[in-house]
């Protein structure tokens, strides 16, 4: 499948207006959408045997590796995507909200006895273990609770070829268990850092619109996905201006016809002629887009 992009900045003044400009483009609400990206890095396979001669039981001392480039992927999980629903309630984990509902929640459960046992001190002590030992279970479960998909983007295409950026891609989706431990048996792979998509969505006819910003957690020493994920209004903006990025993107199931090709590069045309004077859209710099891994 391929993937064809254009990209354009947009300061975080701009947001709400640009944002309004898009739902009156595509004649919808903008879908919040908050996503979850793990990136992981392939292991490199061992070096194969070359032989040489005329018989296969010549062989040469000499190994060589027969792989070629070795790309990173992602594990994409989505956060919420719900239209009009407070996206940050749903990774607020450890934040106010979970705190106060299940507060709420074991003192309904524990009321009756501090009431006749008139023990104030020791209630408290078991409101907050028992909080803790929920607030655990949860966390446990954000892996697996989460939809997962598993992605892969080539190098793009080198510029000059086409008015917009391509290049190939696959998703396939993790319909159980967890992801992580999933990918690195399958691949292998190893984790090695993450991300948080936070913006919004809309679909303007065969064109996917995205106008998010990066999101950076807390660096973390553990060789693995956080569990516990922090409200977004304490994670970093990747931008420090706090701009946004609006990314349309068309997916064409086979890249290898032309015809198919040039319709979806038309349409990105005409949306970037639409958002002339607004947004100044264009083509994504390779090296950015770059998902090799560098020796």
């Amino acid at each position: 499948m391929h993937e064809l992009l254009l990209f354009g900045q947009v300061p975080a003044a701009q947001h709400p207006q640009v944002l309004k400009i898009l739902a009156g483009i595509a004649a919808m609400q903008p879908q919040t959408l908050v996503e979850r990206h793990l990136i992981l890095k392939p292991n490199k396979s061992p070096a194969t045997t070359v032989q040489v001669g005329a018989k296969q039981g010549i062989q040469s001392s000499q190994k060589t590796p027969v792989h070629g480039d070795l790309f990173y992927v992602q594990l994409v999980g989505v956060i919420e995507t719900n239209h009009g629903t407070n996206a940050t309630a749903a990774v607020n984990l450890s934040g106010e909200d979970g705190h106060m509902e299940m507060f709420q929640n074991n003192e309904e459960e524990n009321g009756a006895g501090i009431a006749q046992n008139d023990k104030h001190e020791t209630s408290a002590t078991t409101i907050v273990s028992e909080e803790a030992e929920s607030r655990t279970s949860r966390h446990d479960q954000v892996l697996k609770a989460q939809s997962w998909s598993f992605e892969f983007r080539d190098l793009p295409e080198v510029p000059g070829r086409r008015p917009v950026t391509s290049r190939l891609m696959n998703s396939t989706n993790i319909l159980v268990g967890d992801p992580v431990a999933f990918v690195e048996a399958f691949g292998p792979y190893t984790f090695t850092s993450e991300y948080i998509l936070q913006g919004h969505r809309l679909i303007h006819n065969n064109i996917i619109l995205y106008l998010h910003r990066v999101l950076l957690p807390p660096s973390s020493v553990t060789p693995r996905p956080l569990e516990t994920l922090p409200p977004l209004s304490t994670l970093t903006s990747f931008d420090l201006s706090g701009g946004y990025i609006l990314q349309a993107s068309i997916r064409v199931a086979d890249g290898t016809k032309p015809e198919t090709m040039n319709i979806g590069i038309n349409e990105l045309k005409a949306f970037k002629e639409t958002m002339k004077g607004v947004v100044e859209m264009g083509v994504g710099d390779r090296l950015a887009l770059d998902t090799r891994v560098r020796p």
